[in-house]
């Protein structure tokens, strides 16, 4: 237990200085567009010892329960590394649930379920694969697309917890920490530690005024098979009552369902998938060019605003001397 903590410390602390020594290289004299910061949002869905909705197991993304889907939400910042690749690191709250009521056979008659509240810190690599540079063929140049695909690792802290029910139909009036029962009969209890390889794709559209939207696909490859708390094998017996073991199906095969017999799936991990969708503002320095121009263009109120002509050429010259937002000895001038 002790070590399992002093990983998650040391990991948290690389992910914390990783994430310092970016924002340190954020300077007037070095950053233009490098560095975002934003948050996400969207649904969640599990695949586990308890999903689908069929007697039997299906592969990947066969055993999706709509029902079961749940919501997940972070914080981001992404540095540009090249402008090709870049380097996002976040945190998220992820919530996942399951409940055999929604399956048939065996499957069912099992009468389990668990809900899961994980909050993970990850770090991933973006790398773009296309890049659409003037979307829409305005000619201006204003917004941009970039398709990417991502992959990382993570690590994260969870504590499924499950509900003791007579039948599948009863309301679930109260949910109960798992992993301190040791429902399957360990020695030790799992670690609440868990780490990931969170990896897939996405595309961001990106606006003249310094603004990111964006989607994903995220596929968290698990290396726990206890998020939902089912594993191996039944350490109790149906007629025990107990959290662990809520048998609710035919009296003649009760016997499949006692000590020993087969109550999870070991060979396989159990794995997350998210689409999220994202929101982030880029932090520019105030001191370069790229930013005063912004500001003249967007954020000039109308009254220091004039036009001028010289000859067959129309500029739009900007005053800068009284302009609250930038304020300078001399004017500033600038044409677009």
């Amino acid at each position: 237990m002790f070590s399992v903590l002093v990983i998650f410390a040391v990991m948290k602390r690389i992910i914390v200085f990783i994430t310092i020594i970016l924002t340190a290289l954020i300077n007037p004299f070095y950053s233009q567009y490098n560095f975002d910061i934003g948050f996400n949002f969207g649904g969640t869905g599990y695949l586990g010892d308890i999903s689908g909705t069929s007697d039997e197991a299906k592969l990947f993304l066969g055993d999706i329960v709509l029902k079961q889907t749940n919501i997940t939400a972070g914080i981001y910042g992404r540095y540009k590394i090249t402008r090709k690749i870049h380097i996002n690191n976040g945190i998220n709250y992820v919530k996942i649930s399951g409940d055999d009521a929604n399956s048939e056979g065996p499957r069912g008659w099992r009468n389990l379920r668990f809900q899961n509240q994980i909050f993970e810190l990850n770090s991933c690599i973006e790398y773009t694969l296309f890049r659409i540079n003037d979307l829409g063929g305005s000619g201006r140049y204003r917004t941009s697309l970039n398709l990417y695909a991502f992959i990382g690792g993570s690590v994260f802290y969870h504590n499924p917890k499950g509900a003791l029910l007579e039948n599948a139909s009863s309301p679930i009036k109260e949910w109960e920490k798992l992993r301190p029962l040791r429902t399957e009969g360990q020695k030790n209890p799992y670690s609440p530690i868990g780490f990931s390889t969170p990896y897939g794709f996405g595309a961001i559209i990106k606006t003249a005024t310094f603004y990111k939207f964006g989607i994903y696909f995220r596929y968290m490859k698990n290396y726990t098979d206890y998020l939902d708390d089912i594993s191996t094998v039944f350490a109790h017996n149906p007629s025990e009552g107990n959290i662990a073991n809520q048998y609710n199906g035919p009296e003649e095969i009760s016997t499949n369902f006692t000590i020993g017999q087969i109550r999870g799936n070991p060979k396989s991990f159990d794995d997350i998938f998210m689409l999220n969708f994202t929101f982030s503002k880029i932090i520019s320095s105030k001191n370069n060019i790229y930013y005063a121009d912004y500001l003249m263009k967007y954020k000039m109120p109308k009254k220091f605003k004039s036009k001028s002509r010289y000859g067959n050429r129309r500029n739009n010259t900007y005053q800068f001397k009284n302009f609250k937002k930038k304020k300078a000895k001399r004017t500033m001038r600038a044409n677009f």
